[in-house]
Parts: structure tokens; C-alpha cells; sequence
């Protein structure tokens, strides 16, 4: 059956106003046209939707089914043209900020598939340490964010708890030496304090062996071989191992990674882009039913 979506909006219309000529009017259409296309609709189905009566018109039992089906067409064409009809290009450029290790490991998969349908937006991607994130989301300066340590005052959504563990190289015994040599992320970075911290409390001596601002850094020092570091779990590489309490280091807080979005109408190509990380981060780890012990 080929039946035309203005047929179904003629129908439509029919059954709300309940008579050819109301439904005229409102069309702004001859009485004439309504019942001719309703007839051919009819005849497609092969069975009368409509009662005609002295009062107007009521749907037949198969009117009533055919109703539901042809409003449930009706809304899902307008949401479709809805969307297509957006003015992506509006915005330029989002704005997205996350930590250096985020961006290395996590967002490609989904920075690919976003560019795959939305080509002609332009993503400009941030790294930098947590606090900064969160301050210049507060600012404004940036759209979405995506890093620990959020602020409680900022309105965001967890999207993952992430284990911070132990790294060393998958040769390396650096883990035995005394004082155990370890690589550090530079000041202003909240994971630094976490590891420090955690060795302290376990009467771990430890001396800095590396220090680097970004992720990369970090990796090939602990790839040498010669220090050992904390990584978010889901950004170890496979070049290093994990290391536990087996290996005389003390357990390391979990991580609560949050999501916020500046401008989360549902028009905004900001939120379809909050969504797709989301839903992407969301598909990777499965998060836990209860909060994870966050470090201040």
C-alpha cells in the first residue's frame, strides 16, 4: 500500500475535527478534496475508516487502529525533519575540555564517529588538569566538560568510576627498589597528590624519579622502565602492568569521572555531542551502584 503522508494528515485532521468540512477549514481545502482523499485512503486499505453520519464523522473499529498507526508515522516524519532541518553550521566550533589522558585513550572512537555524521562541525579539543577544567567550565569558556575532581557546586553527570592503579613496565622490578622510584604528573595535578598521599599513609619511602605535565610523558617514563606510576585504569596501555598491594603498594582511591554540558537543550548540537561521549564512555564500564571513595 502507497498511501501519501498528506493523506495521513487529512485523515488525521478528519478524525480530530470530526467532519469533511471542519477539516476543510482547517486545511483551507474544498469539502470535496477531504472526501476524495479519504475515499482513495479507503479504498487503499481496502475498508472504511470513517461512520458517516448526520453529526459529521466517527471512526470504525479498523479507523480507530489505523489512527494510532498513522499519528505514530505523522510524529516520527516531523521529528525527522526536524532534526534534518537544524542549522548545524550555526555552531562552528565546540568547545570540549578533558584530561590529557582522556584524550589520548578514550575519545578517539567516539571523536570519529561524531565527525562521520556531523562533518562540518568543528570540535575543538582541550587537555589539562581537573581543577583547571572545572574552573574554566564556570567561566564559560569552554561547552562540555569530561575529568575527575568535580566540583560539587557544577552540575554534572557521572559517567564512569574509574580505579586508579599502580604502573609499572611489564619487565620492570622498579616496584621492588627502596626508595621506590616513581613518575609524577607536575603540581596542579589531583592524581599527583593522590599517589603521594597513598604512599605516605603506607610508610612507602619514595623519591621522584619523572615529572611531565602531559600523559604521554608519563607513559614512556614508566615504559623505561626505571619508575613506576598511577594510571585511570581504562588508559593503561598494554605496554605497562598493573601493580597491587602483592607488590607492597598501598590501594589507590577510585575516580568518579563527570560529564556537564553548558548548553544541554535538546536543540543544541552541544548536547548531542554530551550524549554521544556519554553514551560511549557509559558502554565501555558498567558503573557501580554505589559512589566510589573520591579523593578530595
Amino acid at each position: 500500500m502507497k498511501w501519501s503522508l498528506d493523506q495521513l494528515r487529512t485523515f488525521l485532521c478528519v478524525a480530530d475535527t470530526g467532519g469533511f468540512s471542519r477539516a476543510g477549514e482547517r486545511l483551507f481545502r474544498a469539502q470535496s478534496t477531504i472526501s476524495w482523499q479519504i475515499q482513495q485512503l479507503e479504498r487503499q486499505i481496502g475498508a472504511p475508516l470513517l461512520q458517516r453520519n448526520t453529526d459529521g464523522v466517527s471512526l470504525t473499529e479498523k479507523g480507530m487502529a489505523f489512527y494510532h498507526k498513522a499519528q505514530a508515522v505523522i510524529t516520527a516524519n516531523d521529528e525527522a525533519e526536524s532534526w534534518l532541518s537544524r542549522n548545524y553550521s550555526v555552531c562552528q566550533t565546540i568547545r570540549f575540555a578533558t584530561t590529557d589522558c582522556y584524550a589520548s585513550r578514550l575519545l578517539p572512537g567516539v571523536l570519529q564517529h561524531w565527525k562521520e555524521q556531523f562533518p562540518e562541525v568543528k570540535i575543538l579539543v582541550e587537555c589539562g588538569y581537573s581543577p583547571d577544567i572545572w574552573e574554566r567550565f564556570r567561566r564559560d569558556e569552554i561547552d562540555i566538560a569530561l575529568a575527575q575532581h568535580c566540583p560539587s557546586d557544577i552540575n554534572a553527570d557521572l559517567v564512569r568510576v574509574e580505579p586508579l592503579d599502580w604502573v609499572c613496565a611489564r619487565q620492570s622490578l622498579a616496584w621492588q627498589r627502596n626508595p621506590v622510584p616513581v613518575a609524577l604528573f607536575e603540581q596542579g595535578c589531583p592524581d599527583r597528590e593522590i599517589m603521594l598521599s597513598g604512599l605516605k599513609c603506607a610508610g612507602k619511602d619514595y623519591k621522584l624519579g619523572f615529572e611531565t605535565f602531559n600523559y604521554a610523558g608519563l607513559v614512556a617514563a614508566v615504559e623505561s622502565g626505571t619508575v613506576i606510576s598511577a594510571l585511570p585504569r581504562s588508559t593503561i596501555p598494554s605496554s605497562l602492568k598493573s601493580l597491587g598491594a602483592e607488590h607492597g603498594l598501598p590501594r589507590l582511591p577510585s575516580l568518579n569521572v563527570k560529564l556537564a554540558c553548558q548548553r544541554a537543550n535538546a536543540d543544541s548540537v552541544c548536547k548531542h555531542f554530551y550524549e554521544s561521549i556519554a553514551f560511549h564512555l557509559q558502554a565501555e564500564q558498567c558503573i557501580a551502584t554505589e559512589p566510589a571513595r573520591e579523593a578530595v
